[in-house]
This record gives C-alpha cells, sequence and structure tokens, in this order.
C-alpha cells in the first residue's frame, strides 16, 4: 500500500472521525456518527484498516473502530498487536472492544499484557481493560489474571461492544433499534 493511498483513509475515515471516538468519547458521541461511519467504513479494505491498525493512536483509534467491519484473520492480528503494544487512554478502549469483538478468548494475551503496561505507567484505561478481559472470561469461560472490575467499567465496556455491535450491523446495511 502506497503513503498517498494511506493518506487518503487517514483524510476520510480517521480525521473526521477521531476527536468523537477516541478514548470513551465513542459512548457520548459514536451513536449519532453510527450511519457516518458505517458509510466510511464501505470504502475501506482489511488492508487499509491493517495499515491504520500499524500507525499513530489517531489512526489505531479508528483502526479498532473499522475492524469490526472488516474483520477477517490479518485484521485480527493487527488488532491483537496494537492493543498489547499501546501507549495509553486514547486507543485502548477502541481496541480492546475490538479486540473482544474479533478475537474472543484469544484476546486475553494482548488485554493482559496492555493493562500491566497500563498499570505501570498509569495510562488509566486498565479499568476498561479489566472490563473487557471479565467479558471474555463470562462469555467464552476463560480464566485471566486480571482484577474484577468496577461497575461502572463493566457498564463502560458494555456501551462500547454497543457501539461496536451498531456500527458492525450498519455496515451491513442491517438495521438494529436502539
Amino acid at each position: 500500500m502506497d503513503q498517498g493511498d494511506i493518506d487518503d483513509v487517514i483524510d476520510r475515515c480517521v480525521v473526521p472521525f477521531y476527536l468523537d471516538m477516541m478514548g470513551t468519547n465513542a459512548i457520548r458521541y459514536g451513536q449519532p456518527l453510527i450511519t457516518a461511519l458505517a458509510d466510511a467504513s464501505r470504502g475501506v479494505t482489511p488492508a487499509q484498516v491493517t495499515a491504520l491498525l500499524r500507525d499513530g493512536w489517531r489512526p489505531q483509534v479508528m483502526g479498532g473502530w473499522y475492524s469490526v467491519t472488516v474483520a477477517g484473520p490479518e485484521v485480527t492480528t493487527a488488532v491483537l498487536h496494537a492493543l498489547a503494544t499501546s501507549q495509553g487512554a486514547l486507543d485502548a478502549p477502541s481496541l480492546a472492544t475490538a479486540a473482544v469483538v474479533l478475537a474472543g478468548p484469544e484476546a486475553i494475551e494482548a488485554l493482559e499484557r496492555y493493562f500491566a503496561a497500563d498499570q505501570a505507567k498509569g495510562w488509566g484505561a486498565s479499568g476498561i481493560i479489566a472490563a473487557a478481559a471479565d467479558h471474555v472470561r463470562r462469555h467464552h469461560h476463560v480464566a485471566t489474571s486480571l482484577p474484577a472490575p468496577s461497575k461502572t467499567d463493566q457498564d463502560t465496556f458494555a456501551a462500547l461492544l454497543d457501539i461496536a455491535r451498531r456500527l458492525r450491523a450498519a455496515s451491513r446495511g442491517e438495521g438494529l433499534s436502539p
């Protein structure tokens, strides 16, 4: 993929949305953007999403969200790597959400790796990551070394999952009731 192609994707699919979709902002601003995000995702390929996930935090935020619309093994691998190597709370929530949606139980290792780094450096997303791991534990019956999340973090992660579910459905032309 040439630089012009990725620059075009960043201009069309990252710049207009990343501020509203970073961190936990998606909970507040994401629902009204679902249609626009779904429209943008229809023109994005798995290779382009993978390129976003290998870029800086802004493209990674949106790469996380778009990954649930294009899926595929190479995208899942890129999501897990981006999450495990993330350096903060701006992209970690979207990456954790995508990791859980795409990888299910295989997300645990990346979640645990990010959690350890977050705790050591005080990035501020460890609660959401613990909630993501707890979701995987409860739904896929796998063990995790992460602590139990707070109710607030569980609710936050559930809201992020709902955004991902709605985005995936909208990108496929399926309607979901609010």
